[in-house]
């Protein structure tokens, strides 16, 4: 026992060894290296226009197109689809390996994010527990690390970024972590504008905090300047290429698909409670496939204890940033896995994975952890046994067509053993529908089924003329209900 007391104390004098943090992350880009190598959508040595592997996929092949063309010193509307900074670290790698010109940006931009959490949440533990924790949440998470880390995805440079700026938020202080946060959310803006909003809540206390009004007063206009800056140079090189202010995938993000059409309460149970509502999916549900999460809550008042506004800040931060996506209309359980949007969350994984640790070792110590240890231990139970279950309503219908659709919005349509693929030659009042903004449909196998958002108003829904629908459809909306579930766990 002695000894073991002795290997234990001997490791954290090991970790706190100058060469240790440079040691780490050797052997994390050793693993980062074979993971990628191993990747089953790894395209291995064949062109990436001929579309192998994940450069089959349209995220990653408009990321490549892209950088392809810059790192050739051009840029135009035809190749470009996404913000471009996440393209620029493509190109930079494009000369040397075209068909992996992002393995070496993502390696950096993992190897960043896992040095800013180490800092984090060295913040809560020692050096022990922080390797412990990281090795816990390597092997449980196996899978969907090489999903969101390995596979190029522009989120892989926005964690990095989000990251670093929780840990700037309570590693640093005064001007400082103002400085810190302006940079981080104007390189965040190059990449994706929604993440670079969610630094508001952190850059806000941050000014707020600092000790003097004029203080306050200049770093929070600086800070605003410069952000504004990188925002006109962007939209100026938009306008440019497009002739627009936004990107195409921004256009496409608010117009065609775009948020709140439908409730929030309803997309966050689907998302974390229990996909099976409509959508039919049966292993999404994050708080039950990931249960850890659970024990996050504790450890964030924990947190909040110990280091006040700052780290209400940070949690706010990621709190917007799930909000706004959870908002996404296109950001539902069937989304999830099939089309890979996970990737949207993931980057807080590992912060909310180390609260847990914290939940486990220190939370529960006092009063305020305890008590928020029994209302997590409550809101389990509570999602154990709400429910959102379909309703059927009272309609006035016909063979392929609905003449007095209720007002009430989500509403579902059903047309029993009709094929789903029909779909699109549905009409709401003669026009046609566009999914996500005016409808969602499920993806596991079914008969045609469609939900109504908000954005869907009108009175009559009816199959164009060669659809040949002969089914008389059935229409409800959702409600509330307990019905105790344990089958989610």
């Amino acid at each position: 026992m002695r000894r073991l007391g002795a290997a234990w104390a001997g490791l954290e004098a090991a970790l706190a060894a100058p060469a240790a943090g440079w040691v780490l992350l050797t052997l994390l880009a050793w693993l980062y290296t074979f993971a990628y190598a191993q990747h089953p959508l790894n395209p291995g040595s064949a062109p990436a226009t001929l579309r192998l592997g994940w450069w089959g996929w349209a995220d990653q092949s408009a990321y490549w197109e892209s950088a392809a063309e810059l790192a050739q010193g051009r840029l135009t509307a035809e190749h470009t689809h996404y913000s471009l900074g996440y393209p620029l670290l493509g190109a930079l790698g494009w000369r040397f390996m075209p068909t992996h010109a992002f393995f070496v940006p993502n390696l950096l931009l993992v190897l960043a994010a896992a040095a800013a959490w180490w800092r984090l949440a060295r913040q809560w533990l020692d050096r022990r527990r922080t390797l412990l924790t990281a090795l816990a949440f390597l092997g449980l998470h196996r899978d969907l690390l090489a999903l969101t880390q390995v596979v190029p995805w522009n989120t892989i440079a926005t964690q990095a970024a989000l990251i670093a700026g929780l840990w700037a938020m309570v590693g640093t202080t005064g001007a400082r972590t103002v400085r810190w946060l302006t940079v981080l959310a104007a390189l965040s803006y190059l990449v994706r504008p929604g993440d670079a909003a969610s630094f508001a809540p952190m850059l806000v206390w941050a000014v707020l905090r600092l000790p003097a009004w004029r203080q306050r007063i200049v770093a929070g206009l600086g800070g605003v300047a410069a952000i504004a800056a990188v925002v006109a140079a962007v939209m100026l090189v938009n306008y440019v290429v497009f002739g627009t202010r936004d990107t195409p995938y921004e256009r496409m993000t608010w117009q065609a698909i775009g948020f709140g059409a439908y409730p929030v309460l309803h997309k966050v149970y689907g998302l974390f409670v229990d996909g099976r509502a409509f959508f039919g999916e049966t292993d999404t549900a994050l708080l039950f496939r990931y249960p850890w999460l659970w024990l996050a809550f504790p450890g964030a008042v924990w947190w909040v204890q110990r280091q006040g506004g700052a780290a209400v800040a940070a949690l706010a931060t990621l709190a917007l940033n799930w909000a706004l996506y959870a908002n996404y209309n296109d950001f539902l359980p069937s989304a999830l896995d099939r089309f890979s949007l996970i990737h949207y969350l993931t980057w807080a994984f590992p912060v909310l994975f180390a609260l847990a640790v914290v939940a486990l070792g220190q939370a529960w110590r006092e009063r305020g952890g305890r008590l928020a240890w029994g209302a997590a231990a409550g809101l389990a139970v509570l999602a154990t046994g709400v429910s959102l279950e379909p309703r059927e309503l009272p309609v006035t219908a016909a063979p392929g067509r609905v003449a007095a659709l209720p007002a009430t919005r989500p509403l579902w349509v059903h047309f029993p053993g009709e094929d789903l693929g029909k779909v699109k030659l549905l009409q709401l009042d003669g026009r046609s529908l566009a999914e996500a903004r005016d409808y969602q449909i499920p993806y596991v196998p079914s008969d045609l089924r469609l939900m109504l958002s908000a954005r869907a108003s009108g009175r009559e829904l009816a199959a164009r003329p060669e659809a040949g629908l002969t089914a008389t459809p059935v229409v409800g909306d959702f409600v509330w209900r307990w019905r105790w579930s344990p089958e989610r766990w």
